[in-house]
């Protein structure tokens, strides 16, 4: 009855999901039409070469490409980055593989920066993505009573994500939306720190599954923002049979289960395998949790109806505008913020013990924003941690967690030098390019200072990159809308852990391994050593 009540309280709010931003809604609807109806072709196209020139490997009648990354195929077992540096090398910066298995039987790559701007510019105004099939078929088909065809950010294209994306923009995108948690955060960080020291006092090498302390770190800090409460991810007291804990372990079961459902050949879109009848098990679960959260944000507003906007959390304001988009958006900023982040922790960690004059500087910036190994975390001191920021862009460029980008044309256009057709996919590899000499100096090496203002004369200066060389999160409307948060949680991370810690790798270089994303893919046995 709360729930209907405070629903019907807030109509006026509820309908600015169905006529949401009515004015923008129209105008982005025109300025697609215009976009991608008008049958101009676009500057160049006669001289371009024929869509059907473009290289890459020939595909086999029926097979197509597909066969060879099956065993005994030529590409099977082949990483991300040994496939696109053969890709590369046999037929250039921008190559076809025809006949994949899939839905997108087609594939584009692209290698040169300026080829993935116009890629980027021809986008529209509603980017057209892949997105995951297993969630929508969940929330369509298995839970639709809750969802009632609400599908958020991850899971949706087109006019219904341009939708979506208005409403919860201006929540989760204003500056003043990551400084509102701050203090969390660093509470999060002083307990994650906290463990760290207690793995320390055991062993100098952190246990084999330290990665999963990451992943709890990253799901803690957004599930303080997402849900609006303390999972207790880090406390290790936390009763196995308890919610919260039974949540995480949830959660971190549907990462794995996403990877099996939407990377790995699987028949659960014929058959109930037993992946997806595990995936829907957690999923229930999660949903559940969630919608508990949910209720209990809406007791707190209607307990203060007067309570001014700004001093709402996140989950509150989301509430007040519609609870489906409250749940649809909360699962969604777990399911992108979580293994991201800690892969992209995971992977400056490394670095900076791989490369120890890269963390003495980082430390010089830690002893005099932090004084004391306890100090607190502001705002004020992170807009001054330039360099810990430079870590975070040097190690999203090394190790981007996505990859890449990847866009289905919405209009006809010319890349590199090809007549490239309304509706052909391109992924954007970014994860090469970004990594290659031509378009970044001393592509190979790990140099924060690149992305310093002191450092713009040099020659690895930032200003001598294409913008479009490194991308972690992304371009334009689709850019990663949690952004502001997750670097909120990295800069505390990383600046508390090489505040406390002096970081080093004693081992042979680790692998990294592209999966559903792109990161470490064995145990990070880092050592540690307490420092003044």
């Amino acid at each position: 009855m709360l729930t209907k009540n405070l629903l019907y309280n807030t109509n006026t709010l509820r309908r600015s999901f169905s006529t949401v931003s009515t004015k923008t809604q129209e105008y982005l609807k025109q300025k697609n039409l215009q976009e991608n109806e008008v049958n101009t072709k676009p500057i160049g196209w006669d001289e371009a070469k024929p869509f059907e020139s473009v290289p890459g490997p020939k595909p086999l009648p029926i097979v197509g490409n597909g066969y060879k990354f099956f065993p005994g195929g030529e590409f099977y077992n082949m990483s991300l980055t040994e496939l696109h540096q053969m890709m590369r090398k046999r037929h250039g910066n921008f190559v076809a593989l025809r006949g994949m298995p899939g839905s997108t039987k087609n594939l584009y790559l692209s290698f040169d920066p300026q080829d993935i701007e116009v890629m980027h510019r021809n986008e529209g105004v509603w980017p057209l993505r892949p997105t995951l099939k297993s969630l929508p078929y969940f929330r369509t088909n298995i839970r639709p009573e809750v969802f009632q065809g609400v599908q958020g950010l991850l899971s949706s294209n087109g006019e219904e994500w341009s939708k979506f994306r208005t409403v919860v923009n201006p929540i989760l995108m204003q500056p003043k939306t990551a400084a509102q948690y701050v203090n969390i955060i660093d509470k999060i960080t002083n307990e994650f720190v906290d463990l760290l020291k207690h793995f320390q006092k055991q062993s100098k090498q952190m246990p084999d599954n330290f990665n999963v302390y990451l992943n709890k770190y990253a799901m803690e800090s957004i599930g303080a923002i997402a849900l609006d409460q303390r999972l207790g991810c880090l406390d290790p007291n936390l009763p196995k049979d308890s919610p919260q804990n039974q949540y995480v372990e949830s959660v971190l079961e549907i990462f794995e289960l996403f990877y099996h459902l939407e990377i790995l050949p699987s028949a659960w879109e014929t058959i109930s395998t037993p992946k997806w009848r595990s995936f829907v098990k957690h999923m229930n679960f999660m949903t559940d949790f969630n919608l508990k959260c949910i209720d209990e944000a809406m007791k707190k507003i209607e307990e203060n109806p007067s309570k001014d906007i700004n001093e709402m959390s996140v989950l509150e304001k989301l509430v007040k505008i519609d609870k489906k988009i409250a749940l649809a958006m909360v699962m969604d900023m777990l399911f992108a913020g979580v293994d991201t982040t800690s892969r992209t922790l995971s992977s400056a960690l490394y670095y900076l013990a791989k490369n120890p004059k890269k963390q003495d500087l980082l430390r010089e910036e830690a002893k005099r924003l932090l004084p004391d190994k306890k100090s607190k975390i502001t705002k004020e001191i992170l807009n001054e941690a330039v360099y810990t920021r430079a870590v975070i862009k040097e190690t999203t460029r090394l190790a981007p967690v996505t990859g890449g980008n990847a866009r289905m044309l919405p209009k006809d256009a010319v890349i590199a030098g090809y007549q490239i057709p309304k509706g052909t996919m391109i992924v954007a590899a970014n994860l090469l390019v970004a990594r290659t000499e031509k378009y970044i100096k001393r592509a190979e090496e790990f140099l924060p200072e690149r992305w310093l203002r002191n450092h713009e004369n040099s020659e690895i200066s930032y200003k001598n990159v294409h913008p479009f060389t490194s991308m972690p999160f992304g371009f334009g409307p689709r850019s990663c809308i949690g952004k502001r948060l997750a670097n909120l949680e990295m800069e505390t991370a990383i600046l508390k852990t090489i505040r406390n810690f002096e970081v080093q790798w004693p081992h042979k270089d680790i692998k990294f391994a592209m999966k559903l994303l792109y990161g470490i893919d064995e145990p990070l046995k880092l050592h540690l050593y307490p420092v003044d």
